[in-house]
């Protein structure tokens, strides 16, 4: 076989690897997988935030319960000294009167403020409970996905790795000095290094040639035929896109 065949050998396998890299990548799973971790991660900050809202409601409700617990305890005191009998002088029995009204208004104001927070409260630790639940429901579909997309990933692994052996084996059969060219030229040319010549035109870069650089390029000697310092057949090049031309 013609060494440039191998090179064209070669480079099918090459592009077949860089085929399955993209679709190893671009895999639906692993885009579903990465949807749903955002999601989740969106989930997640909305728990915190709502975690944290729910734990000052909780604060707020301690200290009105406190605040309510202080006022009943006074307003007893009060009122159980009011109707003692142990004060009897009018003014003190009028202070008591009106300090016991005084707390009777605190104590209602103290419980409305109370109730207000509990229905806050409860309405937070519903949402909080919803959220929990949607993680939960984003987790097992993580573990899904992250199942799938092994099953899906490990075809595409294999294939690649009978694909890179007989990468190995085309690259084998291909003297060092093509070989390190062809390398090099891959990475200049958008991974493309070789191309065949059909007619006049390089399917490398799919344009046209001028007749007497084809001509030229037709008359170069075979591969490992060309005098010393002369270029020969395996190291022609396209002059439009540079690739190594497969006559």
């Amino acid at each position: 076989m013609n060494p440039l065949e191998h090179l064209l050998e070669l480079q099918a396998h090459d592009t077949r690897i860089a085929q399955l890299e993209h679709r190893h990548a671009q895999l639906p799973e692993r885009v579903e997988l990465r949807r749903l971790e955002r999601q989740a991660e969106e989930v997640d900050e909305r728990i915190e935030a709502a975690g944290q809202h729910h734990s000052e409601l909780e604060r707020h409700q301690r200290r009105y319960d406190d605040d309510l617990a202080s006022v009943l305890a006074k307003r007893d005191r009060e009122r159980n000294l009011l109707y003692s009998g142990d004060v009897t002088a009018i003014r003190e029995l009028q202070g008591l009167e009106e300090e016991v009204a005084a707390l009777g208004r605190r104590q209602r104001v103290v419980e409305d403020k109370l109730l207000e927070v509990m229905e806050d409260l409860e309405a937070a630790s519903a949402e909080l409970g919803a959220l929990r639940g949607a993680r939960e429901e984003f987790a097992r579909g993580i573990d899904a996905m992250t199942g799938q997309l092994g099953e899906a990933a490990a075809e595409i692994d294999a294939e690649l790795e009978g694909v890179r052996l007989a990468r190995a084996a085309a690259g084998a059969e291909i003297d060092a000095g093509l070989l390190e060219r062809y390398e090099r030229l891959r990475t200049q040319i958008g991974g493309v290094a070789v191309a065949r010549l059909e007619a006049t035109s390089c399917l490398g870069c799919h344009l046209t040639l001028p007749l007497m650089e084809v001509d030229r390029l037709r008359r170069l000697p075979e591969v490992g035929e060309a005098p010393p310092g002369e270029a020969d057949k395996g190291t022609a090049t396209c002059p439009s896109c540079g690739r190594i031309l497969v006559i």
